[in-house]
């Protein structure tokens, strides 16, 4: 049965999936950075703040002055350093001084994996245990690297494998940031690939775990350490924040003048079809989400990506692909075809592939720029909606195997590859 006609999850009304603690959901990550950087030997993270506030708060706690910020970016970034005692610029008195009072962290790979099409997965584990994952993915003649923004997510959006995860915590600047230092680390080492190009990657995107808008300002924070010249120095043009139509976040990130793209996930062209795959279109509902895209601030020249997950027959019909140009109508926009990746696993199905060339077509006699993203790395588990809990379920398979009377058959151990 197509999981469309199955019976629903429980929509908003149900049991807000926006809804943590009794907080205002839409809320900073955190009331400060101090609170949200210390770790448990309680020095704070530097890679929690931008330059701006690293400048304020080393003058707070060592009466540091404001060059000294701008040293450290340079180091945590451009080197990526983890340690002050590589700082050779700053006085050993400084240094002593910044390492009795701050950290520089780092997420631990626990698994690297490598798909035949060049993606290349992480599963990092924090500070906490917790997990998440990034992907760096292999493009015709450049690399992107996807970042997780949030452990789980709070949206529930039917199609995606994170969302059965439910939410169980917004990541710290640092940890985002981490990521991408982390991935930097890791292929600063690595041949050129198969096609004689160099392993780095020169796009960013936040459509990784969670929903980035969620998590609204460490997403900014990280959008701004990105773009410092006197760190990794990312062209905002190179960043791209994605969501799922969080409208009062939209208006922030557009009104912060981070300058990240902005992408759209919109997959269906009625509320209720929206509704029933996306439970946060109950409280945002297409009308309210297409008007804060025509009011989003735009440089000279940019689109707004729609995101468009084809289900084949429950948002690849006739009727959407009539409606959805009109619906588009008077946004900057360009259309990203994202064929349903049936090894998710969650009962939809993938349209045709002469079906979604179709429908491209069409969009283009609309008049709208369309494209179409087709899977990376599935056979890794990494291709978009199966970033989860794979390494979770395997960890908890082989603890119900260790826990057997002595004796008893047990499953060999896999890997996170095969387990999948």
């Amino acid at each position: 049965m197509n999981a469309f006609l199955e019976p629903q999850a429980p929509s908003i009304s149900d049991s807000d999936p926006l809804a943590i603690s009794n907080s205002d959901p839409l809320a900073p990550s955190s009331s400060s950075q101090l609170a949200e950087g210390s770790q448990p030997s309680g020095k704070i993270d530097l890679l929690n703040f931008d330059r701006q506030e690293l400048a304020e708060e080393l003058q707070a706690r060592l009466g540091f002055e404001s060059y000294r910020s701008k040293q450290l970016v340079a180091w945590l970034y451009r080197h990526r350093a983890t340690s002050f005692e590589v700082m050779t610029n700053i006085s050993k008195q400084a240094r002593a001084a910044l390492a009795e009072h701050f950290t520089i962290s780092r997420p631990t790979a626990v698994q690297v994996q490598q798909s035949r099409d060049g993606t290349r997965k992480y599963l990092f584990q924090l500070d906490d245990g917790n997990m998440v994952e990034s992907v760096l993915i292999k493009q015709t003649a450049r690399y992107t690297l996807c970042v997780s923004s949030q452990v789980g997510c709070a949206i529930g959006c039917r199609f995606c494998r994170t969302a059965q995860m439910g939410l169980v915590r917004h990541l710290k600047t640092a940890e985002i940031i981490g990521q991408v230092l982390a991935v930097k680390d890791d292929i600063a080492g690595l041949p050129l690939d198969q096609d004689g190009l160099k392993v780095d990657f020169t796009n960013i995107v936040f459509m990784g775990m969670g929903e980035p808008l969620h998590n609204v300002d460490n997403v900014i924070r990280t959008v701004r350490l990105l773009n410092d010249e006197l760190g990794l120095d990312f062209s905002s043009r190179k960043i791209t924040v994605s969501t799922s139509g969080l409208v009062p976040a939209i208006r922030k990130l557009g009104a912060s003048g981070a300058g990240a793209n902005l992408a759209v996930s919109l997959n269906a062209t009625t509320n209720e079809v929206r509704t029933r795959i996306m439970p946060i279109t109950k409280r945002w509902p297409l009308e309210s989400l297409l008007e804060a895209l025509r009011e989003y601030p735009l440089k000279r020249g940019k689109r707004i990506t729609i995101e468009y997950v084809m289900l084949a027959g429950v948002t690849d019909t006739v009727d959407d692909l009539r409606r959805l140009p009109q619906l588009l109508t008077g946004i900057p926009v360009k259309v990203n075809l994202i064929p349903y990746n049936a090894n998710a696993g969650l009962g939809f199905d993938a349209p045709r592939r002469d079906w979604v060339f179709h429908w491209q077509e069409s969009l283009l006699d609309a008049g709208l720029n369309s494209t179409i993203r087709w899977s990376k790395g599935d056979d890794i588990d990494a291709a978009c909606g199966q970033l989860a809990t794979v390494y979770e379920k395997t960890k908890r398979r082989e603890k119900a195997e260790r826990q057997q009377p002595q004796g008893g058959i047990g499953t060999p151990e896999r890997t996170i590859a095969e387990a999948s």
